[in-house]
């Protein structure tokens, strides 16, 4: 029988560890909810409208993206409902959106 050394303790909690880190991020770690990332997660809740002004075409498209799956993103000054349609707006006509934001 083998004596229990600290370097043993060590190395079977290193293991046990590593073990359960990669049956986490393995396909079947859909129960720990590390496959269930969307990149609509990363889309701010809020601009302001100097921000908003900022985006490029892409950004906008990433945003209008987001709010289409169901994700609340509001503009300074709007209620939700509004924000919604001026990132629609601005996904289809950006230059129609910043007119509307700089009024």
């Amino acid at each position: 029988m083998q004596r229990l050394t600290r370097r043993n303790v060590l190395g079977v909690t290193v293991f046990s560890a590593a073990a359960t880190i990669a049956a986490a991020t393995h396909a079947g770690g859909k129960k720990f909810g590390f496959s269930d990332i969307d990149p609509s997660d990363r889309v701010p809740r809020w601009f302001s409208v100097n921000r908003f002004l900022r985006l490029s075409k892409e950004q906008v498209y990433k945003v209008d993206r987001a709010v289409r799956r169901g994700r609340g993103v509001i503009s300074e000054g709007y209620t939700r409902s509004e924000s919604r349609e001026i990132i629609s707006l601005a996904n289809k006509d950006l230059g129609a959106a910043h007119a509307l934001l700089k009024r």
